[in-house]
């Protein structure tokens, strides 16, 4: 009789599917990759890795999770040593912690800009509720630590700037994400206007948003 696999050992080959996974996308792209491509370099059968993962979504889903808690872990790590900031400061420190994940070939970002258009299009409730309420614990924690530093904004605006920043990312990433025929015709034709440099118009829309934000506390 097949002994039963213990609660490790299914969490191991879970892993091993996942890191297979990254592995691949790494120098390939999610309509490229087949769910039997994975199997078959993770060595396991095309029914194990369904197994552990119904769908390629769910488990590039997985993957994106992984990437906002490794994120966010070390923006939380970053952010710690700072006990009080004014609003100048940290719009100095958020901005510079912005920067240090703009690459565009990055796992995180390549993921962020496939999440709304293409991962959650075909995942189960179970995954959406995992990595929704997984998501939000993390950021729960990272708005309070803010709240405790910057005296002036409150939780409600840091929940908004933190999804500005991420509407700003993924616009970028997308629009950065044009197909060659389409750089081809902005060369050809000196189409400067058109041009998209990912980091840097990134970065200024954050700092537009925030000036905007911190000219509207003036107000009030």
């Amino acid at each position: 009789m097949k002994r039963a696999m213990t609660e490790s050992a299914k969490a191991e080959k879970a892993k091993l599917i996942l890191d297979t996974a990254r592995e691949m996308y790494q120098n390939s792209t999610f309509d490229k990759i087949k769910m039997s491509d994975i199997a078959k370099a993770a060595k396991v059968s095309n029914g194990t890795l369904f197994y552990y993962y119904s769908t390629k979504e769910i488990l590039f889903m997985e993957m994106l999770f992984l990437e906002y808690e490794k994120r966010f872990q070390n923006f939380v790590n970053v952010l710690l040593p700072f006990q009080t900031m004014t609003l100048e400061a940290f719009k100095t420190f958020f901005l510079s912690e912005m920067e240090s994940i703009l690459d565009q070939d990055s796992m995180l970002i390549r993921l962020s800009a496939i999440k709304n258009t293409i991962l959650e299009k075909n995942i189960d409730q179970e995954t959406a509720v995992k990595d929704s309420t997984g998501l939000y614990a993390i950021l729960d924690h990272i708005v309070r630590l803010l709240t405790e530093r910057v005296s002036l904004l409150n939780a409600e605006a840091f929940y908004d700037l933190l999804l500005a920043q991420n509407a700003i990312i993924v616009g970028y990433a997308n629009m950065a994400s044009m197909p060659e025929v389409l750089l081809k015709a902005i060369d050809d034709h000196e189409l400067e206007g058109f041009r998209i440099d990912f980091k840097k118009n990134a970065l200024t829309a954050m700092d537009y948003y925030l000036v905007g934000l911190f000219e509207k506390l003036k107000i009030n």
